[in-house]
């Protein structure tokens, strides 16, 4: 069984990586994402050089250094996916030096017999178990960080957004974290066991299986994801804004009630003379373009002087949009998800809810009351 999964799993991990550095535009998340898939294929086909008898012992130094690089890789994808930094900063060369330097400690030391500390097997053992337990805590102190990423991202998500979409959830993303360091933890405990001899089991089976869900995860949705978080100044809204606490957020932003009075003013007519709540995919880093305004003083401003986030502020442009389309004699023909999408909506649950959310009734309720 795991050779195919090996050989599988090697295939499609080195399709994956083409079609992520083909992607255009080709950002730093994409580019950190297929060297993730290159470390994976490289795993891959270590197994199948050890299963074709290429290799006379299992090359654990070899197996280690490659699944060091996997934390790392995953902390600096979900960084740069949530937080367009334009180009890579030489300040995160510092997450990879680290697995460089136990990676050429380990395939200098490794199971070479030619080594002179091959022949003292207690310095072998112990060096495999302390770059086992680097792992262990690489793995933990990466995979929390990562996760705090993804937690911070989803508290910004509606000051970027004026949608809700699978595509900037990130949920698939939450998920591979999650189930990667559960998965690798269980892969730890299984070879402490199997040294001890208390079960016996194939542990490269376990791993390739889920690397090989992985790839296919990463085939799905890696591809699909878009870059997300276009200014990394916006601060982080709370569900119930006020102008006290909002005030405390911006003290240093440097933005004075004059200009921001000027923005908040400018924000308005542009939407009310160019209706750009229409659009389905408006973000605050589009209308940052179009009105020539700060994406993080626009935060600002909806925050603290009119007391609402990004998604709230275009999405109630888009529900009295709707509650004249609805109670309007010129457009009765028109179904509730025709209105949703004139609106600017990109789904009918999103209309429905947002809607009942506003308004307290459904549309057809809303309708029926109004006519």
């Amino acid at each position: 069984m795991e050779l195919p999964i090996a050989y599988v799993g090697f295939a499609q991990s080195i399709f994956i990586c083409i079609l992520l550095f083909l992607k255009k535009p080709l950002k730093t998340a994409d580019i950190i994402l297929g060297v993730w898939t290159v470390t994976i294929a490289c795993m891959f086909g270590l197994n199948i050089f050890q299963d074709l008898g290429l290799a006379q012992e299992e090359k654990w130094s070899v197996s280690l250094s490659i699944s060091i690089t996997y934390p790392p890789l995953l902390y600096l994808y979900s960084k740069y996916v949530t937080i367009d930094l334009g180009k890579f900063q030489q300040k995160d060369l510092a997450h990879i030096l680290l697995p460089i330097v136990l990676i050429i400690i380990l395939l200098i030391v490794g199971e070479n017999p030619k080594n002179t500390l091959y022949k003292k097997g207690s310095l072998i053992s112990w060096i495999r178990n302390v770059v086992g337990g680097g792992f262990v805590i690489m793995l933990w102190l990466y995979g929390l960080l990562a996760l705090r990423n993804i937690r911070n991202y989803k508290r910004h998500i509606v000051d970027i957004y004026s949608y809700k979409s699978d595509r900037i959830s990130l949920s698939w993303l939450l998920l591979v974290i999650i189930s990667f360091i559960l998965v690798y933890n269980i892969i730890i405990v299984v070879s402490m066991l199997r040294e001890t001899r208390i079960i016996i089991t194939e542990i490269d089976t376990i791993r390739d299986a889920a690397l090989l869900i992985y790839v296919y995860v990463i085939g799905v949705w890696g591809f699909r994801q878009n870059q997300l978080a276009m200014d990394m100044r916006l601060i982080d809204p709370s569900s119930q804004i006020n102008a006290k606490t909002a005030s405390k957020k911006y003290r240093k932003s440097g933005l004075n009630d004059h200009l921001a009075m000027k923005y908040k003013k400018r924000l308005i007519r542009f939407m009310n003379e160019s209706e750009a709540w229409k659009d389905q995919n408006l973000s605050v880093a589009l209308l940052s373009r179009q009105t020539k305004i700060a994406s993080h003083h626009i935060t600002e401003v909806l925050n603290k002087y009119l007391g609402k986030n990004f998604y709230v502020f275009v999405n109630e442009y888009r529900v009295e949009y709707a509650k004249k389309l609805i109670t309007s004699s010129e457009h009765q023909s028109m179904t509730f998800i025709s209105i949703a999408y004139e609106c600017g909506f990109n789904s009918k649950t999103a209309f429905y809810n947002y809607f009942k959310k506003n308004t307290g009734l459904t549309p057809s309720q809303y309708k029926a009351n109004n006519l």
